[in-house]
């Protein structure tokens, strides 16, 4: 993967993207979803000091240990806020909380995720774009709206045909925002305070700007035809 030029900043929030070289529809299977959160997670801890094929090598009781470890916040490089794992891309909000803690962890998300994609599905060379997109969110109103943006992105994109599906859509973080759903995954926190920690509101939020995020997007395609 290229070196990146910024430096990411500790502390600062990020709209992390890519997506897939030849347009793959990868996210369409379950089991590449699962897995994809499932790295995510492992490189979220700086204690991640071997590779996830590795570790997945080892036998119950050493993950066991590992995973002790590398489930403690204090050594997380990175906390994500919200996410969505759309068929061709995927779209994260991240806050770094260790020094290029978001670098190494989607760098190692991706190349680890390759690695046992191609093997599965038997081919060579890379899957996503090499250099993966971060954008600084700057104010308490972008992040609210960037929030909104992922969450909304099945919908406005049309892989869901309402709100009730939006909701309930599998590969995104909306469930744990709307429910009170345990995720040891997503940190829904630094969200859902600006909004008083009021989850109807929060829904009522999304709700509002769905179908014209999903006009948005309509005119985004036509322009670019």
């Amino acid at each position: 993967m290229p070196k990146r030029e910024e430096l990411l900043v500790n502390n600062s929030f990020y709209h992390i993207y890519n997506k897939t070289i030849d347009g793959k529809e990868i996210f369409k299977k379950e089991k590449y979803c699962q897995l994809f959160l499932q790295i995510l997670k492992y490189y979220r801890s700086s204690k991640s000091k071997i590779s996830f094929s590795e570790f997945n090598s080892l036998d119950e009781v050493k993950r066991e240990q590992i995973l002790k470890k590398i489930n403690i916040k204090k050594y997380y490089q990175i906390e994500i806020i919200s996410y969505c794992l759309m068929p061709t891309h995927f779209h994260l909000l991240i806050k770094q909380r260790l020094d290029n803690g978001i670098v190494k962890c989607i760098a190692n998300t991706i190349n680890s995720f390759t690695r046992i994609f191609n093997l599965k599905e038997e081919r060579k060379g890379p899957l996503f774009i090499p250099r993966f997109k971060a954008v600084l969110i700057r104010t308490e109103e972008q992040l609210k709206h960037l929030s909104r943006y992922i969450h909304l992105n099945p919908y406005s994109n049309g892989f869901v045909k309402n709100i009730n599906e939006l909701i309930n859509f599998k590969w995104s973080s909306l469930k744990n925002y709307i429910y009170n759903l345990k995720d040891d995954l997503c940190n829904s926190k630094e969200i859902l305070i600006l909004f008083d920690n009021d989850k109807l509101r929060y829904k009522k939020f999304i709700q509002d700007n769905a179908d014209y995020q999903k006009f948005l997007e309509k005119i985004k395609y036509l322009n670019e035809e």
